[in-house]
């Protein structure tokens, strides 16, 4: 009984090893011999993850012919559809979806196959799941909408796509944060270009009071501040702390956009809700050549803060 259990056991692993190999007549094989066609490893990963991981539809239908779980969960909630999508396989989504997948199904983070295409882009899954009647406002266990998955990891075509199909381009997550803030975030100088020009709002601030200046400038990301300021961004919008860009970027010491935001007539006398100027961020960062700069603008070193 035992040397049965065992063989079985091997078998299972070797169906495994196939799948994860992507070689449709070693899957044939492994499934000739006894063993279990939804058997798990420690993710709780059955051999139709990973084929559908994979895009392998020949394996796909292999393993549906063996009568696999094709509604089989992973410890993270990922069935063999979700899979799919998130790698971007279309031909094994449908394949999937012809077998009878579950469309309204979701991951532990509530992702649905149209929220799993748009993480990673792939555009013409995406299209797909609309086209099946997936909600494009859907939100997540964060409240990102696939919206807001596809702009943070800058996957512009795929942004655009969903503008056309209806989404909601400033809807907010649990943050407050649009589908702009978050691609500035990321620094996606491309995707947040179309969202501005398709009308997201410039100046929509988060929780924080942040508006997308905010948050590009607070990451560092150089380009984007300058991408922002061409298109229209208030260069001197503050948070509800009364920051604005330009302390963000001196208090970091980042020359480049205390340039950007320099050149865009940006305000050296502006002071937060505690007095501190753009003067005062540089100078507490030791950014010599920033002082230097903003002093070269007109920054006024007789200003006061209220920091004691």
């Amino acid at each position: 009984m035992a040397e049965g259990r065992s063989r079985v056991q091997q078998n299972d692993l070797l169906l495994h090893e196939a799948v994860i190999k992507n070689e449709p007549d070693a899957v044939r094989e492994a499934l000739r011999r006894p063993t279990d066609v939804n058997c798990r490893n420690n993710y709780g990963r059955a051999p139709i993850h990973w084929a559908a991981s994979r895009g392998n539809v020949e394996i796909v239908n292999l393993l549906i012919d063996a009568k696999c779980d094709i509604e089989a969960a992973d410890k993270f909630g990922m069935r063999p559809l979700l899979m799919a999508a998130w790698h971007g396989h279309l031909a094994a989504v449908k394949t999937l979806v012809d077998a009878g997948a579950c469309l309204a199904a979701t991951n532990k983070k509530n992702n649905d196959v149209l929220q799993c295409a748009c993480s990673r882009g792939a555009t013409d899954v995406a299209a797909y799941a609309i086209s099946l009647g997936a909600k494009v406002q859907n939100t997540d266990t964060a409240g990102d909408a696939p919206l807001a998955l596809a702009a943070r990891s800058g996957h512009t075509a795929t942004v655009e796509l969903l503008l056309d199909s209806g989404a909601d381009i400033d809807a907010v997550n649990k943050a407050g944060r649009t589908a702009l803030h978050v691609a500035c975030e990321g620094g996606h100088s491309q995707t947040c270009a179309l969202l501005v020009t398709r009308g997201a709002d410039r100046e929509f601030r988060d929780q924080a009071g942040r508006t997308p200046l905010h948050l590009a400038a607070v990451h560092r990301h150089t380009d984007l501040v300058r991408t922002l300021l061409d298109h229209g961004c208030n260069v001197d919008s503050t948070d509800q702390n009364g920051v604005t860009a330009l302390q963000m970027a001196c208090a970091q010491g980042c020359r480049g956009i205390v340039e950007h935001l320099l050149a865009f007539n940006a305000d050296v006398h502006l002071q937060n809700n505690v007095g501190s100027s753009a003067l005062h961020a540089a100078c507490a960062a030791d950014a010599t050549d920033i002082v230097e700069l903003l002093l070269a603008h007109g920054a006024d070193p007789a200003l006061t803060d209220q920091v004691r």
